[in-house]
């Protein structure tokens, strides 16, 4: 079943490459158009290169993924940093700061509204100096 579906598929990649290339203009189509001209689309690479290309692929990958494993872990060992200021304040009058949760918010507000029944009158602010 797996060679069949292998089969199926090189047919299709196979036949997509043997489609002629037109180039019109700076545009390239499988449709010709007139002044167009036939461009060489068949990949040159052998199957060894593939096989290179996919090797060099993985190891890449494999790099990668042990790279941002070392970051992961080299975080993870650091300290985060405190808030810091150029005066040290001593510990004990931190603690005795009053807590900020009691204080009420200040209300928003609200702007008067004209009434629905005045009518509304645009002016030239020039005209009125």
């Amino acid at each position: 079943m797996k060679h069949a579906v292998a089969l199926l598929l090189c047919m299709a990649v196979s036949g997509a490459h043997a489609q002629p290339v037109y180039r019109c203009g700076n545009t390239y189509s499988s449709i010709p158009c007139p002044d167009g001209k036939v461009v060489d689309a068949t990949d040159p690479r052998t199957a060894a290169q593939w096989a290179e290309a996919r090797r060099v692929a993985s190891n890449e990958k494999q790099l990668a993924a042990d790279m941002r494993r070392e970051r992961l872990v080299d975080q993870a060992m650091q300290k985060p940093t405190a808030a810091s200021s150029l005066s040290a304040a001593p510990a004990a009058a931190l603690k005795t700061l009053p807590q900020v949760s009691h204080i009420p918010l200040k209300k928003k507000r609200v702007l008067a509204r004209p009434a629905a029944s005045t009518p509304f009158t645009a002016a030239d602010m020039a005209s009125r100096r």
